[in-house]
Protein backbone atom coordinates (compact mmCIF):
# COMPACT_ATOMS: atom_id res chain seq x y z
CA UNK A 1 0.00 0.00 0.00
CA UNK A 2 1.49 3.48 -1.46
CA UNK A 3 1.91 6.28 1.79
CA UNK A 4 -0.61 8.93 0.73
CA UNK A 5 1.82 11.87 2.56
CA UNK A 6 -0.38 14.57 1.39
CA UNK A 7 -3.77 12.98 3.37
CA UNK A 8 -0.86 12.31 6.35
CA UNK A 9 -0.05 15.66 6.60
CA UNK A 10 -3.30 17.33 6.50
CA UNK A 11 -4.66 14.86 9.39
CA UNK A 12 -1.54 15.39 11.46
CA UNK A 13 -1.77 19.05 11.26
CA UNK A 14 -5.08 18.26 13.30
CA UNK A 15 -2.80 17.79 16.32
CA UNK A 16 -1.55 21.59 16.07
CA UNK A 17 -4.41 23.51 17.46
CA UNK A 18 -4.36 20.93 20.04
CA UNK A 19 -1.01 21.21 21.50
CA UNK A 20 -1.73 24.84 21.23
CA UNK A 21 -4.78 25.29 23.37
CA UNK A 22 -2.98 22.51 26.01
CA UNK A 23 0.43 24.60 25.99
CA UNK A 24 -1.79 28.13 26.55
CA UNK A 25 -3.45 26.40 29.62
CA UNK A 26 -0.20 25.14 30.80
CA UNK A 27 1.60 28.09 29.53
CA UNK A 28 -1.27 30.09 31.69
CA UNK A 29 -0.28 28.23 35.05
CA UNK A 30 3.04 29.46 34.79
CA UNK A 31 4.80 26.30 33.51
CA UNK A 32 7.08 25.07 30.59
CA UNK A 33 5.89 21.56 30.41
CA UNK A 34 7.45 18.45 27.76
CA UNK A 35 4.15 17.47 27.97
CA UNK A 36 2.62 19.18 25.31
CA UNK A 37 5.45 17.83 22.66
CA UNK A 38 5.01 14.29 23.68
CA UNK A 39 1.00 14.89 23.06
CA UNK A 40 1.87 16.22 20.37
CA UNK A 41 4.25 14.15 18.77
CA UNK A 42 1.93 11.16 19.74
CA UNK A 43 -1.08 12.83 18.21
CA UNK A 44 0.41 13.47 15.37
CA UNK A 45 1.69 10.26 14.41
CA UNK A 46 -1.77 8.54 15.20
CA UNK A 47 -3.02 11.33 12.75
CA UNK A 48 -0.50 10.56 10.14
CA UNK A 49 -0.54 6.51 10.02
CA UNK A 50 -4.74 7.58 9.91
CA UNK A 51 -4.42 9.49 6.87
CA UNK A 52 -1.78 8.00 5.16
CA UNK A 53 -3.20 4.83 4.99
CA UNK A 54 -1.03 3.44 7.61
CA UNK A 55 1.87 3.57 6.45
CA UNK A 56 4.54 6.21 8.35
CA UNK A 57 7.87 6.51 6.00
CA UNK A 58 10.61 8.95 6.55
CA UNK A 59 8.71 11.80 5.15
CA UNK A 60 6.30 10.56 7.08
CA UNK A 61 8.40 10.74 10.47
CA UNK A 62 9.62 14.03 9.09
CA UNK A 63 6.67 15.79 8.81
CA UNK A 64 5.88 14.77 12.43
CA UNK A 65 8.80 16.22 13.76
CA UNK A 66 7.84 19.20 11.45
CA UNK A 67 4.27 19.46 13.05
CA UNK A 68 5.76 19.33 16.61
CA UNK A 69 7.94 21.93 15.75
CA UNK A 70 5.46 24.20 14.42
CA UNK A 71 2.83 23.40 17.25
CA UNK A 72 5.54 24.34 19.73
CA UNK A 73 6.78 27.61 17.80
CA UNK A 74 3.09 28.51 17.71
CA UNK A 75 2.19 27.91 20.90
CA UNK A 76 5.32 29.79 22.28
CA UNK A 77 3.06 32.75 20.30
CA UNK A 78 0.32 32.23 21.57
CA UNK A 79 1.24 31.71 25.37
CA UNK A 80 2.32 35.16 25.22
CA UNK A 81 -0.74 36.12 23.44
CA UNK A 82 -2.47 34.90 26.66
CA UNK A 83 -0.09 36.85 28.78
CA UNK A 84 -1.01 40.24 26.75
CA UNK A 85 -4.26 39.91 27.12
CA UNK A 86 -4.00 38.91 31.20
CA UNK A 87 -2.19 42.02 31.08
CA UNK A 88 -4.38 44.00 29.08
CA UNK A 89 -7.49 43.02 31.29
CA UNK A 90 -5.65 43.96 34.66
CA UNK A 91 -4.71 47.23 33.75
CA UNK A 92 -8.59 48.32 31.95
CA UNK A 93 -10.27 46.32 34.37
CA UNK A 94 -11.87 44.45 30.52
CA UNK A 95 -12.39 40.62 31.36
CA UNK A 96 -9.87 38.60 28.85
CA UNK A 97 -12.43 38.50 26.04
CA UNK A 98 -13.45 42.04 26.25
CA UNK A 99 -9.49 42.71 26.61
CA UNK A 100 -8.97 40.88 23.65
CA UNK A 101 -11.74 41.98 21.20
CA UNK A 102 -10.29 45.59 22.30
CA UNK A 103 -9.54 47.63 18.98
CA UNK A 104 -6.32 48.83 20.64
CA UNK A 105 -5.25 45.13 21.63
CA UNK A 106 -3.14 43.82 18.39
CA UNK A 107 -1.59 47.15 18.47
CA UNK A 108 -0.36 47.31 21.41
CA UNK A 109 0.46 43.86 21.52
CA UNK A 110 2.30 44.29 17.79
CA UNK A 111 4.60 46.87 19.59
CA UNK A 112 5.97 45.09 22.24
CA UNK A 113 6.00 41.91 20.62
CA UNK A 114 9.72 41.85 20.33
CA UNK A 115 10.66 43.12 24.07
CA UNK A 116 8.47 40.16 25.02
CA UNK A 117 9.80 37.68 23.08
CA UNK A 118 13.34 38.75 23.85
CA UNK A 119 12.29 38.55 27.47
CA UNK A 120 11.06 35.25 27.20
CA UNK A 121 13.88 33.83 24.95
CA UNK A 122 15.17 31.67 27.60
CA UNK A 123 12.06 29.85 28.11
CA UNK A 124 11.24 29.63 24.81
CA UNK A 125 14.70 27.61 24.26
CA UNK A 126 13.39 25.56 27.28
CA UNK A 127 10.25 25.04 25.61
CA UNK A 128 11.89 23.64 22.27
CA UNK A 129 14.41 21.14 24.77
CA UNK A 130 11.54 20.11 26.96
CA UNK A 131 9.56 19.96 23.46
CA UNK A 132 12.64 17.61 22.44
CA UNK A 133 12.70 15.59 25.03
CA UNK A 134 9.01 15.08 25.37
CA UNK A 135 8.31 14.54 21.46
CA UNK A 136 11.83 12.05 21.32
CA UNK A 137 10.31 8.60 22.20
CA UNK A 138 7.53 9.04 19.69
CA UNK A 139 9.90 10.21 16.98
CA UNK A 140 12.35 7.62 16.98
CA UNK A 141 9.43 5.38 17.17
CA UNK A 142 8.31 7.08 13.86
CA UNK A 143 11.28 6.75 12.16
CA UNK A 144 12.48 3.19 13.27
CA UNK A 145 9.25 2.50 12.15
CA UNK A 146 10.03 4.22 8.57
CA UNK A 147 13.45 2.68 8.43
CA UNK A 148 11.71 -0.74 8.97
CA UNK A 149 9.54 -0.24 6.10
CA UNK A 150 11.55 0.87 3.81
CA UNK A 151 14.71 -1.88 4.14
CA UNK A 152 15.89 -2.02 0.37
CA UNK A 153 15.45 -5.65 -1.27
CA UNK A 154 18.78 -7.11 -1.85
CA UNK A 155 19.51 -7.09 -5.42
CA UNK A 156 21.08 -10.16 -7.08
CA UNK A 157 24.36 -8.65 -9.30
CA UNK A 158 23.18 -9.28 -13.08
CA UNK A 159 25.64 -11.63 -14.26
CA UNK A 160 24.79 -14.50 -12.03
CA UNK A 161 22.57 -16.21 -12.19
CA UNK A 162 21.33 -19.03 -9.88
CA UNK A 163 20.39 -21.20 -12.54
CA UNK A 164 23.26 -21.20 -14.48
CA UNK A 165 26.73 -23.55 -12.91
CA UNK A 166 29.60 -21.55 -12.47
CA UNK A 167 32.83 -22.08 -14.67
CA UNK A 168 35.28 -23.94 -13.20
CA UNK A 169 38.29 -21.83 -13.32
CA UNK A 170 41.08 -25.23 -14.29
CA UNK A 171 38.65 -25.67 -16.83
Amino acid sequence: MLENVVRGTIFALLAVPVGVILWVVIWSLGVVSAIVAFVVAAGAAWLYSKGSGGRVSVTGALVISGVVLVTLIVSFYFGLVSDWIRAVAEQTGLNPIQALAAPAFWPSFNSVFGQLLKADLPSLGLALLFGVFGAFSVLRRAFASARAQSTPIPLKPLFLHPEEPKADPEG
